[in-house]
């Protein structure tokens, strides 16, 4: 027969040995919460990281699939040639970069003909897009990182001529596409210059 004093030992030694299996429990249990939380947060940032990159993606894809804003591209990519353009039903030219360059410049309702016209149009449509990619920049829902090598030899055009894009950008009222460019550091470009 064990004795009451014998019972309670073992059950204060039961009791102890309970705590010491107890607390290293809690504390596995409480580190491996923080752990899942930790990762559950590096989850959904590389989530809104790809979010983010998907959005300039399809932000780029926007001003391929515009017919006016991409043949902006194409004439700032043809800088030193020419290339024939469909500026309406019917009515095919050649515009080379000196041209394009011109037609920029006529600001405050000077009269265009039809070709200085449809560049105008082109470049509308191109800088509102640029407006609207600083805008998703400066909101978060982009980073600047996933445009910038794409838009590097349109912002060093952009740079060299800033007197010409300058001024369209001023006429049209996209602040945020000159603020766009101006991130770009070129050597006749500063932030603001555009302005």
């Amino acid at each position: 027969m064990i004795s009451c004093q014998t019972m309670t030992t073992l059950k204060d030694w039961g009791q102890l040995l309970g705590y010491f299996v107890a607390i290293p429990v809690a504390i596995l249990g409480f580190a491996k919460a923080i752990y899942e939380i930790s990762a559950g947060r590096r989850q959904r940032a590389e989530e809104l990281r790809w979010k983010q990159a998907q959005a300039a993606k399809e932000l780029l894809d926007d001003i391929h699939r515009h017919e006016l804003a991409r043949q902006a591209i194409h004439m700032m990519d043809w800088v030193d040639g020419s290339a024939e353009y469909n500026i309406r039903e019917n009515l095919n030219v050649v515009i080379n970069y000196p041209t394009v360059l011109k037609a920029l410049t006529l600001n405050q309702g000077e009269p265009c003909d039809e070709e200085s016209a449809y560049i105008r149009d082109c470049f509308d449509w191109l800088f509102y897009r640029v407006d609207r990619i600083e805008h998703y920049i400066r909101r978060g829902l982009i980073q600047f990182g996933d445009v910038q090598d794409v838009f590097k030899p349109y912002a060093r055009e952009v740079g060299y001529h800033q007197d010409v894009f300058g001024e369209f950008l001023r006429f049209h009222e996209y602040n945020l596409a000159r603020d766009f460019f101006a991130r770009y550091p070129l050597a006749r470009m500063t932030p603001g210059s555009l302005k």
